[in-house]
């Protein structure tokens, strides 16, 4: 047998080993085709369209894109608030809107299968990047794309590119041995991405689903914010022209039955609805309604608030205002009195005909009461001076067993009698045959403060060290009783006993809502939701116990329409005739006749209550606002911003949620990859085929692999071409053949393997 030509084989050993540093060469046939143009390749194309639903969901998304009262009729399929056939018509749209969410939610699916492909193409392409700086590419890579949703597949593909470096490094550990050209740490960041990337395309169903289905929801419009809170004008008598009829001189001479027009009316109504209710309360057991009363184009009713012993007054001022606001909605919507909607103070009322129902709401001042009646001989008047007494009431339970006794300081020579006020007027009997009719007089007390007292041993004597009394802390038991407050004395000729009742007042806020639709609120009543409704409990927000209210005693006055001269109610009027019986019942029988002079001293006090006014003043400039802030943090029952608004309810898209916020942010990631992957494809390195070969090239399986006889190193292999390397005469090696096509190709690349070394 010839000898084996040692010198070409070492000389074909070293051009092998040049070739092996050097990489797998391009061959003619297997060189990408680059340039621009792969843009508009069908595959890439595909997956670039899908950024234009998914930048067009974002878009809606992020402008809070409004739909109207359907899905697919937007606002000429609304609810007209002026129709007896509402549910039919919400029915009806409830049925065509059912349909379109089914639609979307097929859409949805639609953009989640389609970025399913992006993505497969985004791993292959990396992995075909990758595989130009790795002298030694696992196979498998380029299988990831079609299983990398699975995360056990990921796993798995994890710990044998695990083996994979670990072998390598063993392989490269010899002194000959050519240095890596990539780190190890690419391999794991890659399939740290496809991880990353099969959370991505699992939850983009779930974003796309979530970003492409409106959501039913309220948002707020016409907002008005410029006006601030300054002053309830409690304390003071009533003045000005506030009231309807009534003259500043009027007022400012005492002549308070100008407020008969509009208020006696409303009084004898209010009182009427305590005697109607009572009766109910007693006949069945039913709860004690509140009485409503009209202001404008609005009704009014008090509040009864979770602190059950404060009923919370509205204030007609508010009413007043607000009616403008219910003025707009008809005028926007068509309804009475229509007209053109002045857009410039109300610039979203459009909204109104786009929605399925509206609410129009303010903020505005409200006053609580706090108080109770009760039947006693009489009071304990002690004389201290011309100009100084003390008055006391006795009879106050505490509870069932436990009474107390209020006082209060009255007279001009007290230090804070400037604070103080009294008024007094007479409701005549009407009723009464007797030969001494039952006449009430009605004296309101209003005093900057008062001693709740267990102990009146001094009163017999009369040694009490009144200036002690009242310098010391008032009783803990009742420390919001003893600031300003109010003590009412109802007496008359015709029994020996007198009703007097309790009340202290509070000044908070709440928002006033009314529902504009004439057929769900025919009465237009307004809803009262108290902001903070526990002024005397609530020493943190309540400090100093601010939100104690002084109301001046001719309220009362102007809610009975009394003159201050003469102080006569009409005794014919529906409020006096019940106001008489329901005195003479609750002093025969307290027990029995207590529920029903309850509440109409209540009903009477809520009406004096109502009527007071407030100031305003603008929030023109930051530096307001940053003041009206401060204010509204250091005492928020004495302070607010007076904001107006409308509340509507219609379709419409939003980042408004946290798990929309998630779903923008996979959409935006979907959307990177999208681009990602268009760059990597316009740039694609090498074909596919050259792939493949470049892994035959260098990976001959160990174990499988034949070795030199003279050196013991592994053969390898070399590719060629059919225009590719040749051998010394010029004619393509021959050994042994194969042909092939390429994972790209089109069956052109012919590839074959030559052993070198010594056969």
């Amino acid at each position: 047998m010839a000898e084996p030509d040692t010198n070409a084989a070492k000389t074909s050993r070293a051009t092998q080993t040049q070739s092996d540093n050097q990489g797998p060469q391009p061959q003619p046939g297997l060189e990408p085709k680059r340039g621009p143009w792969r843009f508009f390749d069908p595959r890439n194309v595909i997956g670039f369209l899908w950024l234009g639903p998914a930048l067009a969901i974002l878009i809606l998304n992020f402008r809070n894109h409004i739909i109207g009262s359907g899905l697919n009729c937007r606002s000429h399929c609304r609810i007209d608030p002026y129709s007896t056939s509402q549910v039919e018509q919400i029915e009806r749209l409830d049925s065509t809107n059912r349909d379109v969410l089914g639609a979307l939610q097929f859409v949805a699916k639609g953009l989640e299968v389609w970025f399913m492909y992006v993505a497969a193409s985004f791993i292959y392409i990396l992995a075909v990047h990758i595989s130009l700086k790795d002298d030694r590419l696992p196979v498998s890579l380029l299988l990831v794309y079609a299983e990398f949703m699975d995360l056990l597949y990921l796993k798995d593909l994890a710990m044998r590119i695990r083996g994979f470096l670990k072998d390598r490094r063993d392989k490269t550990g010899a002194p000959d041995a050519p240095p890596p050209t990539i780190h190890s740490s690419v391999l794991y960041v890659f399939v740290i991405v496809a991880a990353c990337l099969c959370v991505i395309a699992n939850l983009m169903g779930v974003a796309t689903a979530t970003l492409v289905i409106p959501g039913l929801q309220y948002i707020d419009i016409n907002m008005h914010d410029s006006t601030a809170f300054n002053q309830l004008l409690s304390a003071d008598p009533p003045t000005g022209d506030f009231i309807r009829d009534c003259t500043p001189g009027n007022l400012s001479s005492g002549q308070y039955s100008c407020t008969s027009n509009l208020y006696a009316s409303s009084l004898d109504q209010l009182i009427l609805s305590a005697v109607s209710t009572e009766r109910h309360q007693a006949a069945y057991g039913a709860f004690t309604l509140p009485a409503v009363s009209q202001e404008d184009e609005l009704s009014l009713s008090a509040n009864v608030s979770d602190n059950i012993g404060i009923l919370w007054s509205p204030v007609r001022q508010v009413s007043r205002e607000f009616s403008a606001d219910l003025q707009n909605f008809y005028e926007a919507t068509g309804g009475r009195n229509a007209s053109h909607p002045d857009y410039s103070v109300y610039p979203d009322s459009r909204r109104f005909n786009q929605s399925l129902q509206s609410q129009l709401q303010r903020t505005g001042p409200a006053i609580g009461l706090f108080g109770d009646c009760w039947s006693y001989p009489g009071p304990r008047v002690f004389r201290l001076a011309d100009d100084r007494s003390i008055r006391c009431y006795g009879d106050f339970f505490v509870t069932s067993d436990t009474t107390v006794t209020k006082c209060i300081r009255w007279g001009a020579g007290w230090d804070d009698a400037a604070s103080a006020s009294s008024a007094s007027f007479i409701i005549p009997d009407f009723v009464s045959q007797s030969d001494t009719p039952f006449d009430i007089t009605v004296t309101v007390y209003t005093t900057p403060s008062a001693r709740y007292l267990h102990d009146t041993a001094c009163f017999e004597d009369e040694s009490c060290d009144w200036d002690r009394i009242f310098s010391d802390p008032a009783d803990a038991e009742f420390p919001s009783l003893s600031d300003s407050q109010q003590t009412y004395q109802y007496d008359s000729d015709g029994t020996d006993r007198v009703v007097w009742c309790d009340n202290t007042a509070y000044l908070s806020f709440a928002t006033y809502a009314v529902d504009p639709s004439p057929v769900s609120n025919l009465l237009h009543l307004a809803q009262l939701g108290v902001l903070r409704d526990r002024p005397d409990t609530d020493t943190e927000n309540n400090r100093d116990r601010a939100a104690t209210l002084t109301l001046h005693a001719d309220w009362t006055l102007a809610a009975w329409s009394a003159d201050a001269t003469d102080g006569f109610v009409d005794g014919s009027r529906g409020s006096s005739t019940s106001f008489i019986i329901a005195y003479q019942r609750f002093i025969q029988n307290p027990a029995v006749g207590n529920t029903r002079f309850n509440l109409i001293h209540t009903y009477s006090t809520l009406q004096a209550a109502s009527l007071i006014p407030y100031t305003t003043r603008p929030l023109s400039t930051s530096s307001d606002r940053r003041l009206q802030r401060e204010r509204e943090d250091n005492n928020p029952y004495t302070a607010a911003t007076l904001t107006s608004w409308s509340t509507v309810q219609l379709w419409k898209y939003g980042i408004d949620s946290r798990t929309k916020t998630l779903g923008a942010v996979i959409l935006i990631i979907g959307m990177v990859v999208v681009i990602a992957t268009t760059i990597m494809w316009i740039e694609s390195p090498q074909a596919p085929t050259q792939v493949v070969v470049s892994a035959l090239f260098h990976n001959a399986p160990v174990g499988l692999q034949k070795k030199d006889i003279e050196t013991g190193e592994p053969l390898r292999a070399t590719d060629s071409m059919r225009l590719g390397m040749m051998d010394n005469s010029g004619a393509p090696a021959a050994n042994e053949t194969g042909t092939g096509t390429g994972p790209g190709g089109k069956g052109e690349d012919e590839l074959t393997i030559q052993e070198t070394g010594n056969t």
